[in-house]
């Protein structure tokens, strides 16, 4: 019994001391975008809130034309978006929100090298989640259909 319980005890102590590593999903080598980060603000359970997410565009890739953002249910998204490269610089796009469907057309394509900073302000919040999930699609020039490139996920704590 005393062996089983130092076995306990050293597996306990030793689990205890390994340190947390974390992993991301970035592909150094893909053409498609991907998303890179995902931010809520603020962080926590308000009922108004910005939700933020980055999305890089490879230097392989081709250049952006469309995006298309799936709204969660239970939350409901203002036509109140804004659209930034990695240096801050206002993109222009035309943004259509239709029931849970967002919709951002690029009149002058989004170049390859880009990381992309889109802006959901004023999001409300009317149902109960612990992780918000936001499937994103992308239309590339010269490819006439939308690309899933990844999920975004806000959780909530």
């Amino acid at each position: 019994m005393k062996k089983l319980i130092y076995a306990v005890a050293l597996t306990l102590t030793i689990a205890s001391l390994s340190s947390a590593t974390y992993g991301t999903t970035r592909m150094k080598n893909s053409r498609f975008p991907n998303i890179v980060g995902a931010v809520q603000f603020p962080q926590n359970k308000a009922k108004v809130v910005r939700d933020s997410f980055q999305i890089k565009i490879p230097q392989d890739s081709r250049a952006l034309s469309q995006m298309t953002i799936a709204v969660p249910q239970g939350l409901t998204v203002k036509n109140d978006i804004n659209l930034s490269d990695q240096s801050g610089k206002k993109i222009a796009a035309n943004i259509t929100v239709n029931g849970r469907t967002i919709t951002i057309a690029f009149p002058q394509q989004v170049a390859p090298g880009t990381e992309l900073n889109i802006d959901l302000n004023r999001v409300l919040i009317s149902g109960t989640s612990n992780a918000w999930l936001y499937p994103v699609s992308v239309r590339l020039v010269g490819l006439n259909a939308d690309i899933p490139v990844g999920v975004f996920r806000l959780r909530i704590y």
